[in-house]
């Protein structure tokens, strides 16, 4: 317990006076912990790891790595940012575009490489960068609750609820869609002396050229995994199959898209697995199992969605969301309604990334991207926006998934 409580401490905080460590490197010197302090042995550690999760990470990966080097995302910013004509249409194009693009492509992908694009236009616009950072941000983050493949959470609930990709699809586009709204609508309300003001000039933003036979094979392979995932092909195999022949018909050097793969993701699932294994082996799971089993009511879906979302927003903002689902894959079986509280699990963890500046990985992609520019993004003004749009977008996501 005192391994798995230091390990998440280091995770939540990262940075103290003798230690300067981010999540993967936390998440791995917990792992290795549980090792040395014979918690688990070192078998038992590699039977820990989901290699199903991995491989689909992997996979994924690889496509989106391609579409990355073919400079898509980069297009698709450009795209959208081009057409808003008023900091009014701006605004909404950024937080739905980016909703969009992250609905299907991985949130902190979509942040990553969309954030110079959206800055470089911002400052030709010579407009106040902050409720547009904010808008890409919580965009993207409402947005990828759409698809198994939108957020690193959604993989693990998609493959430990054995869930298909069409089924999660149709129980949370609704969810997503009526989220990004909601989003849209309070940006507008809490920004509207902002966008009051029209642009000072509007000079022509030369959008990025992409590499288009490498985009059209991307896409296209992109494509072929959604259909098999529709069909109802395994989400593991279908991804690493795809991501391999992306790599076989890309006709480019691979190191590109290799390098692009989140290698850093990868190790933080892994060892976070270990974490949560030898969590397990010392009787916390089981004690957390009985409480949860307390907490949640069978016969009543409405106080076991609301038990579970509310716990997943707080535990998404203590330890991020991540190892939240983490945490919880061994008590859902234990839980009735699963199939319910899966769901409410993704977007109770996906939405709670919207609270404050550090609730997501995306929310610290933009604001350091962001800095780096000698732009600022505070935590305070976030928060004022966050808050609110975080209670009004989890209540929507309740009130649609205990109507369905």
């Amino acid at each position: 317990m005192a391994i798995f409580a230091a390990t998440y401490f280091l995770i939540a905080v990262q940075r103290l006076p003798f230690l300067h460590l981010n999540r993967p490197a936390a998440s791995l010197l917990g792992a290795v912990a549980m090792v040395v302090f014979g918690v688990l042995t070192l078998q038992e550690a590699y039977a820990a790891i989901d290699f199903d999760v991995l491989v689909f990470l992997l996979g994924l990966m690889l496509i989106v790595g391609y579409l990355e080097v073919g400079r898509f995302f980069e297009w698709a910013a450009g795209w959208v940012v081009e057409r808003a004509r008023t900091p009014s249409r701006l605004l909404t194009s950024v937080t739905v575009g980016a909703g969009l693009l992250s609905a299907f492509f991985v949130n902190d992908t979509v942040c990553l490489v969309v954030t110079p694009v959206l800055l470089a236009a911002l400052a030709r616009l010579r407009v106040r960068p902050q409720p547009y950072l904010i808008g890409l941000a919580m965009g993207a983050n409402v947005g990828s609750v759409i698809s198994v493949t939108g957020n690193p959470q959604n993989m693990l609930v998609g493959i430990w609820s054995r869930t298909s990709f069409a089924s999660f699809l149709l129980h949370l586009f609704p969810v997503g869609a009526g989220g990004l709204a909601l989003t849209v609508g309070y940006l507008h309300w809490a920004f509207r002396d902002s966008l009051a003001i029209p642009f000072p000039q509007r000079p022509e933003l030369a959008p990025a050229e992409p590499d288009r036979p490498l985009v059209a094979k991307g896409l296209a392979v992109f494509g072929v995994a959604v259909i098999a995932w529709l069909a109802g092909g395994p989400l593991p195999l279908v991804a690493i199959t795809c991501g391999a022949l992306m790599v076989a018909i890309a006709r480019r050097d691979p190191a590109y898209a290799i390098e692009r793969v989140d290698w850093d993701l990868l190790l933080l699932f892994s060892s976070l697995f270990v974490v949560m294994r030898g969590l397990e082996a010392s009787g916390v799971v089981a004690w957390m199992e009985d409480h949860a089993l307390a907490l949640a009511r069978p016969d009543s879906p409405v106080a076991t969605g609301v038990a579970v979302s509310g716990v997943m927003v707080a535990l998404s903002n203590l330890i991020s969301n991540v190892p939240a689902v983490i945490l919880f894959r061994d008590v859902v079986p234990h839980l009735g309604n699963q199939e319910l509280v899966w769901r409410v699990i993704a977007m109770s963890s996906t939405f709670a990334g919207n609270l404050l500046l550090i609730g997501s990985i995306a929310n610290l992609i933009v604001a350091e991207r962001a800095e780096d520019r000698g732009i600022q993004l505070s935590f305070g003004e976030y928060a004022k926006v966050g808050i609110p749009v975080t209670i009004l977008t989890v209540e929507w996501g309740l009130l649609v998934l205990l109507a369905t």
